[in-house]
């Protein structure tokens, strides 16, 4: 997928967030029960990203979803695979939390860095907003994997 405008990169993130939901969920049936929780919890999340940045692109005005955005990508590139080729099936459940809050990091510096660029106001808040999401539900995961630890 090339990656050009707001509205491509919208369409990228909740296809990064459905893609990572699948592979959780593919890769659950080798651990134990309480990974097995773990990784649902976190497919849950996934699941809820995808919709809100979804919900995020169906509701943006058009000027906000052509901006173009082309130099990050092509400098930083962050990989969404195909298809899911069994990245946490050989990982610990603290292995697979590490992974899932990394891949979000690198959504979030994505954001981050169209932030700066950005000049008009209506794409400032926009991102704002998106960063905002993604932020809070990386502490929504976080905290509830630490509750989870802690039974």
């Amino acid at each position: 997928m090339k990656i050009e405008s707001m509205r491509d990169i919208l369409h990228w993130t909740v296809k990064f967030h459905e893609q990572l939901a699948t592979c959780l969920k593919h890769c659950a049936p080798s651990h134990s029960e309480r990974t097995k929780m773990a990784m649902q919890y976190l497919l849950a999340h996934e699941q809820h990203l995808a919709a809100l940045v979804k919900a995020f692109s169906d509701n943006a005005k058009f000027s906000e979803l052509e901006t173009l955005f082309i130099e990050y990508l092509e400098k930083n590139p962050i990989f969404l695979h195909d298809h899911c080729d069994g990245d946490f099936e050989n990982k610990t459940e603290s292995e697979i939390v590490a992974n899932v809050l990394d891949q979000h990091q690198q959504v979030i510096a994505l954001y981050s860095y169209l932030k700066e660029q950005a000049i008009i106001p209506h794409h400032i808040d926009l991102l704002s907003k998106l960063l905002k999401l993604e932020n809070q539900e990386i502490i929504l995961m976080a905290q509830g994997l630490n509750r989870f630890q802690d039974m």
